[in-house]
């Protein structure tokens, strides 16, 4: 039985998922909040990406814009809520979220359950609403009081998991608890599609990017996370490319940047002396998100740390070597024949502690045939 009881659920006409998704979350998180609408064809859903922290960081305000981006391209939502950039715009958000009178809240977040209950009973003072929590404080004791302004809570059962679950299991467990979802597992990972006219974009930059050279192996790599202790060196990073280089002289390199760090590395890889005979070029998103799920589905190859671009090329069944630390094994990319996970066992268990020497037997235990021209999803 859900949590959400079920003459509630059929009579309702919007629902709001309060969650402060990152680009990854929500790539696995809206095939089962798609699947509830589908199940429930007359419901809206929207979703609330306001991570509550009301400042003016750019890389937060950015990622914020670049997902409702992504969320309006996706037919299941009907709206979506920014992060804001201070407390006065965030109530100015609260307002209009309230104006649409939501019947059912449901919230999902880590360490700020207790902030986002209260916010949801701010959004839908007459809602039925439910909280997610990742753990309670003092054993579950103070739990009514922390979360009085919820209808029910939910906790994820790990143990109903098994230790070898996918982040998919914990999000069709969270859907099926508390609303009744009901979903084969066969359809648990995502799928990305996009318009054609971003995939004539993303051609049309390899072409001006590498015109006229050897037309090699492809490789789109990223480095860089949102946390030091997720991210690679850039002196591996550039040792990587340069024996590629010397394996195969005709290998091209996109390597990806946010935009803020995009001058730097662009002018790091030009001063490189050991890149003087690479085919390296910097990519970052300009004007639309999908130009980034794009150009790595035109890649050979994808060696990525720990960010959403894993997840993206998992879901554009792209050949992958992914750098993961051991916290969290349940976000690591399912392992084909072509998908590898290399973890962080050494040291003190940073991505950094994975060197090039791993990438690259890696690499040779990855299947020959995986050919540029016969696999890649655009052709450059």
């Amino acid at each position: 039985m859900s949590l959400i009881p079920s003459e509630r659920l059929a009579q309702a006409r919007r629902l709001l998922f309060v969650s402060p998704l990152a680009l990854g979350d929500f790539l696995y998180i809206k095939t089962f909040l798609a699947a509830l609408k589908q199940q429930h064809p007359a419901l809206e859903v929207d979703i609330w990406l306001d991570d509550n922290r009301n400042n003016q960081d750019s890389w937060r305000l950015s990622r914020s814009k670049i997902m409702q981006q992504w969320i309006a391209a996706e037919p299941a939502f009907s709206r979506s809520y920014g992060c804001s950039d201070s407390k006065a715009m965030q109530d100015r958000q609260v307002e209009a979220a309230k104006a649409l009178d939501y019947d059912l809240v449901i919230t999902h977040s880590g360490s700020k359950s207790e902030q986002f209950s209260a916010l949801a009973r701010r959004i839908s003072p007459k809602g039925f609403i439910v909280t997610s929590l990742a753990k309670s404080k003092f054993g579950g004791l103070l739990d009514p009081w922390f979360f009085r302004h919820s209808d029910k809570t939910f906790k994820i059962d790990v143990a109903a998991l098994g230790e070898h679950h996918h982040i998919t299991d914990r999000y069709y467990q969270l859907l099926h608890r508390v609303a009744g979802l009901t979903l084969d597992k066969s359809a648990f990972m995502p799928s990305l599609t996009f318009t054609p006219e971003v995939t004539e974009t993303a051609k049309a930059w390899l072409s001006k990017t590498f015109p006229g050279q050897s037309q090699g192996r492809l490789y789109f790599l990223n480095h860089l996370s949102t946390n030091k202790k997720r991210d690679w060196h850039q002196s591996q990073l550039f040792e990587l490319i340069a024996r590629l280089t010397e394996q195969a002289p005709d290998s091209r390199f996109i390597v990806n940047s946010t935009p803020e760090n995009f001058s730097a590395l662009k002018q790091a890889i030009a001063d490189e002396p050991k890149l003087a005979n690479s085919q390296v070029a910097v990519f970052t998103v300009q004007d639309n998100f999908f130009e980034l799920p794009a150009m790595i589905a035109a890649a050979d190859m994808v060696i990525t740390v720990e960010t959403a671009i894993m997840h993206f090329a998992t879901a554009s069944q792209r050949p992958l070597i992914a750098m993961m630390r051991q916290k969290k094994p349940y976000w690591a990319p399912p392992e084909t024949a072509s998908s590898k996970v290399l973890y962080a066992s050494t040291g003190k268990g940073y991505v950094s502690d994975i060197g090039v020497d791993e990438v690259l037997a890696t690499l040779a235990q990855i299947s020959d045939d995986e050919k540029p021209a016969a696999h890649s999803q655009l052709s450059s």
